[in-house]
């Protein structure tokens, strides 16, 4: 274990590394999630000594042991965020809400206030070269045909989908009025181990017999394998042509939703949906359930959401060309060897417990 500069004790010692072991080059807010836990993992194994910033409750088990230094405080808490940069390079700003469902307030706190609150600091920390800033290319707001970074942001008036347009604008803002350099990244659908999204929930309600296809599935995913996914995070945040710059990320293949639910449900032995839904009544009944399940002050999320219906009803196959051309994004781990790898970790002890079988 390595040790400190100043005494015998572990470098590793929660909270106080930042100021007590300043050689930290990389932080990682949000690494308890699904990205950030993997994108901890990768940076680590690459020789990066890894600061994360997670809150006191957060389960760890995303990046176990690959943090060197772990900063407890949430990215709206600008004191533990200026802990947390202290000294570091590179910022990689993972952490965020991620629903389909939930109150409005939850949404900005994390995807607007925090993310302001997290370039704010990078920029009074003098040390910091760039920012990675992780958004979604939810912030198109769902058009017809997909199409580029140059296509307008669109508010929609979904939380998820507003809050993540707003969290860019805050973004840039502060990218401005500090100097801080940033980049903005924007994923379609990451799945893989430990996907809450795509593989969790989804593996879930295929076993409870509640899955359903919108448009018979026929709409490509736009999906990203997450060790795809943080490798083109990490070009992106070390090109030197990507500073102030948006990128789309997603695989390249044209994968239906028809075909990674048929995948999935095959290889956790649950049956393919039986039920497709034309878009209008998918549409119908997500506004029906939110608008009860909202009056009724139920907490968990309806079957359908606006969100969701969206996300399988629409082309996601949105332009990566600019990342291609800027720093080189390529996609290694193809969908057959992405599902097999994500089937596998369902297999696991971890993936059993969180999808019963």
């Amino acid at each position: 274990m390595k040790m400190s500069n100043r005494s015998n004790e572990p470098a590793s010692s929660e909270d106080a590394s930042p100021t007590g072991v300043p050689d930290a080059d990389v932080l990682v807010t949000g690494a308890s999630g699904f990205i950030g836990g993997h994108l901890t993992r990768r940076l680590a194994e690459r020789g990066h000594r890894v600061r994360v910033l997670v809150r006191a409750e957060s389960d760890r088990s995303a990046f176990g042991d690959a943090a060197a230094e772990v900063v407890v405080g949430s990215i709206d808490d600008a004191a533990a965020v200026k802990r947390a940069v202290a000294g570091v390079t590179h910022v990689y700003n993972c952490a965020g809400m991620s629903a389909d469902w939930g109150p409005w307030e939850g949404f900005r706190k994390a995807n607007v206030e925090g993310a302001r609150t997290v370039v704010e600091a990078a920029g009074e920390a003098g040390t910091v070269r760039r920012v990675l800033h992780v958004s979604t290319t939810d912030v198109y707001g769902y058009p017809k045909a997909p199409g580029d970074e140059s296509s307008p942001l669109n508010d929609i008036g979904l939380p998820y989908n507003r809050s993540k347009i707003l969290g860019e604008r805050a973004v840039w803002s502060a990218a401005y009025h500090t100097g801080v350099p940033v980049t903005v990244v924007r994923p379609v659908s990451v799945y893989g181990p430990r996907s809450k999204d795509f593989v969790i929930e989804i593996a879930n309600l295929l076993l409870q017999k509640q899955m359903v296809y919108v448009r018979k599935g026929a709409a490509p995913a736009g999906l990203l394998y997450v060790d795809n996914a943080v490798e083109g995070m990490i070009a992106a945040a070390t090109a030197e042509e990507t500073a102030g710059k948006a990128y789309n990320l997603r695989d390249p293949e044209q994968t239906t939703w028809r075909d990674y639910v048929e995948a999935l449900a095959a290889g956790i032995g649950a049956k393919s949906p039986g039920l497709s839904l034309p878009s209008g009544v998918a549409t119908a009944i997500a506004t029906v359930s939110e608008k009860l399940y909202g009056a009724f002050r139920i907490d968990s999320r309806p079957v359908l959401t606006r969100h969701s219906v969206h996300l399988l009803n629409r082309d996601q196959s949105y332009g990566i060309e600019r990342a291609q051309d800027d720093f080189g994004l390529k996609s290694p781990v193809d969908f057959e060897e992405g599902m097999r790898r994500t089937l596998e970790w369902l297999d696991s002890a971890e993936g059993r417990e969180l999808v019963s079988r």
